[in-house]
């Protein structure tokens, strides 16, 4: 097993800056009424040093808060009466003040040690914060927390967490995080329900490894918790450079076998048939925790379903989509949104429209499905792109993994001047580019064509109308 870094809090600072300043204002909120601006620095609220963004919003949701500021080395004071429940709208500069709390696990199937180098520098941060997991939804393992942390976390009510559990079996899941801390799982969820602390559990899918009897088995021991709120299942993802280095590693292990006992953990991706197993092994749990929860409580990810040719669930059955972010119905929040639009909009209101959307191989046929009915009853003649994954591999299907140049080798020799759409998810919140660091200005610029980034049909559809609007007035 590789060695564990005895730092348990180890830090990087991805882009170093003065702790506590603010990146921006939203319009309209409590900081915008007071006159705070981008670049003050919060320092103290209620006379605490505030040490991130949750410790701000912790200690200023009162009915009096006392804070201060520092403008360009000036320092300034507010003492105000307050509801409590205000909406402060401050970003700040850096969340955490103090970087980002790096993973000192070796996961076999982790993505970070599957990429090449050369990719935009926050890709490379492996982090396990679990600020990070109540401020974003990041999936963390709870091996990295102090007691100082548990008992931050049981103060300021951090909830719901985010967890990657994988396995609950304690041997299975230290040699899935690498890391002997991975088997103490069920005592911190334990913990975090001693204290009132809700979780959502992700099971990151390894055929042959942690599903079938030890899938049945973590379902079985997290559903005992009453503070879990919902369990994922999603499919281990290798590129290509993750089968090079999952190859290399096989071979040093059954070389070593006799010098390293322990257990060996060999990742490959689902093949469709036993994909299919997994299905029908959720649909048997879903069904008895519909009848004993009256919720399906246990999701699989959309690429179980996709790479099966099967339908992906009904809206009613993903309990509010509480793991959207995970994958977790994706492709039924689209075909949700776009009987919704299709259920009110004009046939023939976009007559005249064209453009492409471009997409992963996983959604490709269902993409084309959505792309005919949106043009069957607007007029619009969209036309769907599926583009291969040459930089990560073929291997790696879905659409918010496409990087830029993926895009150009795919699009570039496509001819005419109509838009490209692609995924939002493709694009970065914090840095706004690709995976390949390419700005969607470049690609524009690369492609000579109009390229926008869209989360739904009903996004496509609304810059499709205002182009035609445009050209009428012109």
């Amino acid at each position: 097993m590789p060695a564990v870094s005895p730092i348990s809090h180890r830090r990087v600072d991805l882009a170093p800056a003065v702790p506590g300043v603010i990146d921006a204002v939203a319009p309209g909120s409590l900081a915008d009424a007071l006159g705070l601006l981008s670049g003050d620095r919060v320092v103290t609220v209620n006379g605490k040093v505030v040490q991130d963004a949750l410790d701000f919003q912790f200690h200023a949701q009162s009915e009096r808060v006392a804070f201060a500021i520092e403008r360009s080395g000036r320092p300034m004071d507010f003492d105000l009466s307050l509801d409590g429940d205000e909406f402060w709208g401050i970003t700040f500069a850096d969340p955490t003040f103090d970087g980002v709390r790096v993973c000192e696990n070796a996961c076999p199937f982790c993505f970070i040690k599957q990429i090449p180098r050369g990719m935009r520098r926050s890709l490379y941060v492996m982090d396990d914060d679990f600020r990070y997991s109540m401020l974003y939804g990041s999936f963390v393992t709870l091996t990295n927390l102090s007691e100082d942390d548990w008992l931050r976390i049981t103060e300021q009510r951090v909830s719901p967490m985010h967890v990657s559990v994988h396995a609950t079996n304690p041997e299975l899941r230290v040699a899935l995080v690498g890391n002997p801390k991975g088997a103490d799982i069920l005592e911190h969820l334990e913990r975090l329900n001693r204290s009132g602390i809700d979780f959502h559990a992700q099971l990151v899918l390894c055929p042959g490894v942690n599903d079938g009897e030890e899938m049945d088995r973590s379902i079985r021991e997290l559903a005992a918790f009453p503070n879990c709120l919902s369990i994922a299942g999603v499919p281990v993802g290798l590129t290509k450079y993750g089968l090079e280095r999952q190859s290399k590693q096989v071979r040093m292990s059954r070389t070593c076998m006799r010098l390293l006992p322990g257990k060996q953990i060999e990742v490959r991706r689902y093949e469709p048939e036993e994909a299919a197993g997994v299905i029908a092994q959720a649909d048997a749990w879903q069904a008895k925790f519909r009848a004993e929860r009256g919720e399906t409580f246990f999701h699989l990810g959309d690429e179980f379903y996709l790479m099966t040719g099967q339908e992906v669930p009904e809206a009613s059955l993903y309990d509010g989509y509480p793991q959207l972010e995970d994958g977790i119905g994706i492709t039924r929040h689209l075909l949700e949104n776009l009987d919704r639009y299709l259920s009110r909009s004009r046939e023939g209101s976009l007559s005249g429209a064209a453009g492409t959307v471009a997409c992963g191989t996983v959604i490709g046929p269902t993409m084309r499905g959505i792309v005919d009915r949106f043009n069957g009853r607007t007029g619009s003649t969209l036309e769907v792109a599926v583009v291969d994954n040459e930089f990560f591999g073929t291997e790696i299907n879905v659409s918010g993994l496409l990087t830029g140049g993926d895009l150009v080798r795919a699009l570039g020799t496509l001819g005419g001047r109509a838009p490209i759409y692609i995924s939002s998810r493709m694009i970065s919140d914090r840095t706004h580019t690709l995976l390949d660091d390419m700005t969607i200005p470049e690609l524009r610029a690369t492609l000579r064509r109009p390229v926008l980034p869209a989360l739904t049909m009903s996004d496509v559809a609304r810059d499709m109308r205002g182009r035609l609007r445009g050209q009428r007035a012109a």
